[in-house]
């Protein structure tokens, strides 16, 4: 079983592989190429951009370049990185699905439904043995609940923020704080442990194919 720190590390790797944008080399007008990547930091996931910042000023030289005849465009050469970066994504690809969808929904910040929608329905799958005989009301209001859960566990993943407050789950669910307290925390507390659970399988599911 991995350690803690372990988790962490393939955790980063996951979001470096799908996160990290490689320079390009441009050329405005006259003037000589420049390397520049500004343009492509909306490739960047929510999870820490001040971390990849950090990270990559500590394992890069800023590199100065200038040639004497202007070109109209002209490309940079493959990061050493970028092979190990690709490695990882066709891994992950690999992995079973409902660990492929949490990897690139938490980690690689996926905007595709299919991701969100496994994830939730991977939770839903897991969590409603646990309630037994309910109401059919009840069983529509967890449903609900896992969505916002897959979302805040994300967040939590990456962040440490909580996106989605008690409070504000008491109001969406029209319920009482005694009524909270008793019944529904419990379960959101259940989803949370799943996903940590779920979390932990895909990432040392990715750390087997990749080892």
């Amino acid at each position: 079983m991995l350690e803690a720190q372990d988790l962490a590390y393939i955790r980063r790797t996951v979001v470096y592989a799908h996160a990290t944008p490689s320079p390009r080399r441009i050329s405005e007008s006259d003037m000589p190429a420049r390397y520049d990547d500004s343009f492509y930091r909306d490739r960047l996931p929510s999870a820490g951009p001040r971390r990849w910042e950090a990270e990559m000023k500590r394992a890069s030289t800023r590199l100065v370049a200038s040639h004497t005849r202007p070109k109209p465009s002209s490309s940079l050469p493959l990061p050493p990185w970028a092979f190990e970066d690709a490695k990882v994504v066709r891994a992950i690809r690999t992995l079973e699905p409902d660990h492929q969808h949490w990897l690139r929904y938490a980690y690689a910040d996926s905007r595709e439904w299919c991701d969100e929608k496994g994830v939730t329905v991977a939770l839903w799958r897991r969590f409603e043995p646990t309630l037994g005989n309910a109401r059919e009301k009840t069983r529509k209001a967890c449903q609900g609940l896992a969505h916002l859960a897959a979302q805040c566990h994300k967040s939590r993943k990456n962040s440490g923020k909580v996106v989605h407050e008690p409070a504000k789950l008491q109001q969406l669910l029209g319920i009482t704080q005694a009524n909270w307290d008793k019944h529904w925390c419990p379960r959101w507390a259940a989803m949370h442990g799943i996903l940590n659970q779920l979390d932990r399988e895909a990432l040392e599911a990715l750390w087997r194919v990749t080892e």
